[in-house]
Order: C-alpha cells, then sequence, then structure tokens
C-alpha cells in the first residue's frame, strides 16, 4: 500500500480532524479563562513553532503576516511578508492569532507567565498572570483540562441522543456472534452455534437468563465446558473451550472467560435528560479508566509496550474514519477525556505542572525564584518530549 493511497489519506485527514479539534478545544479553554478573569493573552497559536501565519487586530488596521521559512529566507531577503486591511475605526487588539507548521500542538501565551515557551518577561502589569489571584491563576492553568472533560460530556450526550441505544431483551438468545481482527472465529461460533439460538443448559446447569449464562461462562477462562442450544425445535450440544479475555471496567481490568456470543438487544430512542446522564456515567467510565491504567503503569502492572502516541492514535482516528462519523466522535470524545487527564498530571510543562508551582507558592505565600520556574519547565519539556520521542518510535515499529 502506497503513502498515498487512499486509506492513508483518510488516516492522515482524520487524525489532523481529531487532534485539531482536541487542541483547539483545549486552547480555548484557557484563552476564554484567560480573558474572563482580565489575563492578556499575547498569542493563541494552534500548531507549534516555527509559525506559518499570523493575523492581529492593530490600531492601523487589520495585520495578516507569512512567516518564511528559514531555508527560503536568503532567497526572499525577509522573515516574513505582512500585508494590511484598512479598517474604519479600527479597534487594537492584545491577541496575535497563529497558525504554525507543527500541527500536533498549540499554545496560549498569556502575559507575564513563565510556560513553554520560556519567556521569563514580569514586569508586573495588573493584567499578567503573576498579578492575579492564585484562585484565578488556578482556575486559568485549569481551563483546557476543563474544556476537554466538557467536550468529551456533550460528544457522549449528543451521540446517545441522535442514535438511540440498543438495550438487552429477557432470556437467552443469541443475538450476534462476536469476531475481531485478532479473533475471526469464536469458540460458540466453532461449535455451530448460530444466530436466534436459544442457550439452555451449561454443565448440566439450566439457564433461564443472560446473567446466568454469563456468570457461569465467565468465572471459567481456560476450562471446557458442556454447551445445550435450541434451534427450531431441536436440541444440540457440545463442548466448548472458554477463552480468556482481559476487558476494562470502571474498578479496572479483569479477566473474564468468553464464548463469543452477544444478546439479543431492542434499539430505543432516550430523551435529553437520560442522554445527559448518559454522557456524565461515560465520560466518568473514561476518566476513571484512564486513571487505572495510567496506575497500573507506574506499578509496573501493566507494561509500556500497551501506551500509544501520536502515530497509533491517527492509525485508530482512520479506523474510526472508514466505519463512519459517529465513531469518529465516539473516538475523539475518549481521546479528550485522556487528554484532560493527562494534562493535570503533575508534571512541569503539562497544565498540571503549571497547577503544582501555583499550589506550592500558595503555600509558602510567596513566588517560586524565576530561575527557579525556568529550570522546572526546561527539565519538563526535554522529560516530555523524550516521551514523546520514545512512544512514536514505539508506535512506529508496531505499524
Amino acid at each position: 500500500m502506497g503513502f498515498f493511497s487512499f486509506d492513508t489519506l483518510v488516516t492522515i485527514a482524520a487524525a489532523v480532524f481529531t487532534l485539531g479539534i482536541l487542541i483547539l478545544i483545549h486552547e480555548l479553554g484557557h484563552f476564554l479563562v484567560a480573558r474572563m478573569v482580565g489575563i492578556r493573552v499575547e498569542r493563541f497559536s494552534i500548531g507549534m513553532p516555527p509559525r506559518l501565519l499570523s493575523i492581529q487586530n492593530k490600531v492601523d488596521g487589520f495585520w495578516i503576516k507569512l512567516f518564511i521559512p528559514w531555508f527560503f529566507q536568503r532567497i526572499a531577503n525577509a522573515t516574513s511578508i505582512e500585508y494590511r486591511i484598512r479598517r474604519k475605526n479600527p479597534k487594537a487588539g492584545d491577541t496575535e492569532y497563529s497558525l504554525s507548521w507543527t500541527p500536533f500542538g498549540g499554545y496560549v501565551k498569556m502575559s507575564g507567565m513563565i510556560d513553554e515557551s520560556m519567556d521569563g518577561e514580569i514586569v508586573g502589569k495588573p493584567w499578567e498572570f503573576g498579578s492575579k489571584k492564585r484562585w484565578q491563576q488556578l482556575l486559568t492553568i485549569s481551563g483546557g483540562v476543563i474544556m476537554n472533560t466538557l467536550l468529551a460530556f456533550v460528544i457522549f450526550s449528543a451521540i446517545i441522543y441522535s442514535s438511540g441505544m440498543d438495550e438487552p431483551v429477557a432470556g437467552t438468545s443469541v443475538g450476534s456472534l462476536l469476531s475481531t481482527e485478532e479473533r475471526e472465529v469464536f469458540p460458540a461460533e466453532a461449535a455451530g452455534i448460530m444466530e436466534n439460538d436459544q442457550i439452555v443448559m451449561i454443565n448440566g446447569q439450566a439457564v433461564n437468563e443472560w446473567e446466568d449464562l454469563t456468570g457461569i461462562v465467565h468465572d471459567l477462562p481456560g476450562e471446557t465446558i458442556s454447551v445445550e442450544w435450541l434451534r427450531n425445535g431441536s436440541r444440540y450440544s457440545d463442548s466448548i473451550k472458554v477463552i480468556k479475555e482481559t476487558v476494562p471496567t470502571p474498578e479496572g481490568t479483569v479477566d473474564i472467560g468468553m464464548i463469543g456470543i452477544g444478546r439479543v438487544t431492542e434499539h430505543r430512542d432516550l430523551g435529553l435528560v437520560e442522554s445527559i446522564s448518559y454522557g456524565a456515567r461515560s465520560t466518568y467510565m473514561f476518566g476513571t479508566l484512564m486513571a487505572r491504567g495510567f496506575w497500573s503503569m507506574v506499578t509496573g502492572e501493566t507494561s509500556m509496550d500497551q501506551v500509544g502516541g501520536p502515530v497509533m492514535i491517527a492509525k485508530m482516528a482512520g479506523d474510526m474514519a472508514r466505519r463512519g462519523w459517529l465513531d469518529v466522535f465516539y473516538f475523539m470524545a475518549i481521546i479528550s477525556v485522556n487528554l484532560a487527564f493527562i494534562n493535570i498530571l503533575p508534571i512541569p510543562g503539562l497544565d498540571g505542572g503549571h497547577f503544582l508551582i501555583i499550589s506550592i507558592e500558595g503555600i509558602i505565600r510567596r513566588p517560586l525564584p524565576l530561575k527557579v520556574k525556568m529550570i522546572i519547565q526546561q527539565v519538563g519539556m526535554l522529560f516530555l518530549l523524550g516521551l514523546v520521542l520514545f512512544i512514536t518510535i514505539q508506535d512506529i515499529s508496531r505499524l
């Protein structure tokens, strides 16, 4: 498959769309809260430097600036090209809005804040980040995490409201036979079980409800069980080996037994209140799963081999795009929750690192020395860049 194949282009487009929206919403959260509490935003950038294009309102008009790549600067004898659009009664704006070359990233540069830009200029003006109250600083830092969480909640709620949900039907009739990329045929299908068959007995024990069936199968991973089922009045039976699958739950991952069948369901539309409740529960569930997964990696229970980065996210986004737009948005909501969790971790260079520093300053009732903040940010950024490089190499090796 060539690089410019249709599947590759779909993957790239889906990745740019998904990550672009998530980054835009995250940075918009910082921007809106900063403006709300009176902090001047010097630059709002989608993408990471070097800059490609910027626009800004100034007192003499609306300015558009195109930044020339370094390898063309000598030929053009310039570093940028500016164009002014004259306006009647122009109003000056504080913020430069930028589009940068590196698509997977973004930042909001606030006056008087030591951040990833390593800009240490603080003069004590009232519109500077450091001049605001601690709670205002903490709220501004949390703006991106809050917006990513809200985005996930809105997407989950909107999807279930627009598409409804499938609810299980009582009984033990088989509604579907499972199939995955790793395992196309599960034991039940291999034994001859078909859709609409009714499971009536397992290991000599009668089962009348789906919970009775799954209660037995889930507790016997790796075991061989006897299964009896009905089809059009005829009775069938066979021995089936239960496979072991590791599945995520709100309490963590657990190993359960499976034979590869799903129950019969019926579709039901949900009202607005039910959809909102579902959206809140889904956001909480995926956030909890992310936290437990992270903790299992810290404790060594889970290998770093299971961690995915930008390349793996791009691949998954492409897979979702080929299945349909609802899957793309559902995937976007899950990644948005993960992004919110990762950013709130107390690591320098992330929002959680800034949150920790501000909290420490609040406890000791004085700001940390400027040089100390700069060193913390530099160490944090080096760590994050190294981690991203490691995960990216790992992603590529798994393709």
